[in-house]
């Protein structure tokens, strides 16, 4: 049966990737710059050098008939300002964006509530030396010369060599190194997420070195991520973890403690995108609330599609998996086959798990 949201929830497990700031981190430092396109290199060291304002429209399809779209209107002055106002198109909430120092908060303007997380590292620090030969490794990369907002830029197209996760698309501004425009198509070539500016504008560093967070504003201080040593992810797991055998082509990149949710974070990297596997100590599946039983050779596993991304959720070992990435459903329902699943319980087994669970209601 599936458990409630607040046990689980698919926007707990993909908000905790963001918060580790893992959307497109590249490392161009510990490479020679002939060996990586220049445009790509650029783009990654624009972030934490150039200073622009702008507005950009945001739009994720989370499937065929559900849409979300938003206007965000955009402040970066690097290195210790950055600021996001997301005017959402429809029926979805304003929400404000901030960042610096090491630290975010996201609250909304109107209601003044929100969240607040420390100890966040930038982009371009995380997982120094492997990303980018990665993604030269995963992925074909192809250039043209483009433009837009009248501006001369270059189009490069990343495409996987195994065609189970999206491709992307960046628009490069070729001055700057900002990232114009991003695109991430599914395997099967519907369109998942699309990022673009509508106005862009370059400024003086330093331009918003006098701004400061709103006062009055009621923050929730989010569970605090850390990476973790083995020993404290064996001594959460009361052992060690299970060895999940991840897509080809994802390498592993760094395991972590949170504060709520699953205890032990594992994440995974092919140089573009992402793979987060979650693990905690429990023999009873608790899948996320809106996933779907599937019924394997093996034993249970239960899938839910998020947009370009595919939740898999399964029990083995004493232990409960969940990854979450941007692969295809056959892909991660592969891997967990190869992983391990526990079989089904029989009848006498969920009975005596049923007591347990009436139990400690008393």
């Amino acid at each position: 049966m599936a458990r409630r949201p607040e046990e689980i929830s698919p926007v707990l497990l993909l908000g905790l990737a963001a918060t580790l700031g893992l959307t497109f981190a590249l490392d161009v430092r510990s490479l020679d710059a002939a060996s990586a396109p220049a445009p790509l290199v650029q783009s990654v060291r624009a972030r934490s050098t150039v200073a622009y304002q702008g507005e950009q429209i945001v739009v994720t399809w989370e499937g065929t008939t559900h849409t979300v779209a938003s206007l965000v209107q955009v402040e970066h002055d690097p290195p210790d300002w950055t600021q996001l106002d997301y005017l959402a198109l429809g029926p979805s909430r304003r929400f404000t964006v901030i960042r610096r120092q090491g630290s975010e908060i996201r609250f909304d303007p109107v209601r003044r509530t929100g969240t607040t997380a420390t100890g966040l590292n930038s982009e371009e620090d995380i997982f120094e030396s492997a990303h980018l030969p990665w993604l030269l490794e995963n992925y074909g990369i192809t250039m043209v010369p483009d433009e837009l907002l009248g501006r001369r830029a270059t189009r490069i197209v990343l495409v996987p060599e195994i065609a189970d996760r999206p491709s992307r698309t960046l628009v490069v501004d070729d001055a700057t190194g900002v990232l114009l425009r991003s695109e991430r198509v599914g395997p099967r070539g519907s369109l998942g997420e699309v990022t673009t500016f509508l106005r862009f504008e370059l400024k003086p560093a330093g331009w918003r070195k006098t701004a400061s967070v709103p006062t009055g504003l009621r923050l929730t201080p989010q569970p605090a991520v850390r990476a973790a040593t083995a020993e404290e992810v064996a001594r959460v797991l009361g052992g060690p973890p299970i060895q999940v055998a991840v897509p080809e082509g994802f390498h592993k990149t760094g395991d972590y403690l949170t504060g709520e949710g699953p205890p032990v974070v594992q994440i995974y990297s092919d140089g573009l995108t992402t793979l987060v596997v979650y693990q905690r100590r429990d023999s009873v599946a608790r899948p996320p609330e809106g996933s779907e039983l599937v019924a394997t050779s093996s034993g249970p596993i239960w899938v839910q599609r998020l947009g370009l991304r595919t939740l898999v959720h399964w029990s083995h070992a004493g232990k409960n998996v969940t990854v979450v990435g941007y692969a295809t459903r056959t892909t991660l329902q592969a891997a967990a086959e190869r992983t391990g699943i526990t079989a089904a319980p029989r009848l006498w087994d969920r009975l005596v798990t049923w007591l347990r669970e009436v139990m400690d209601w008393f």
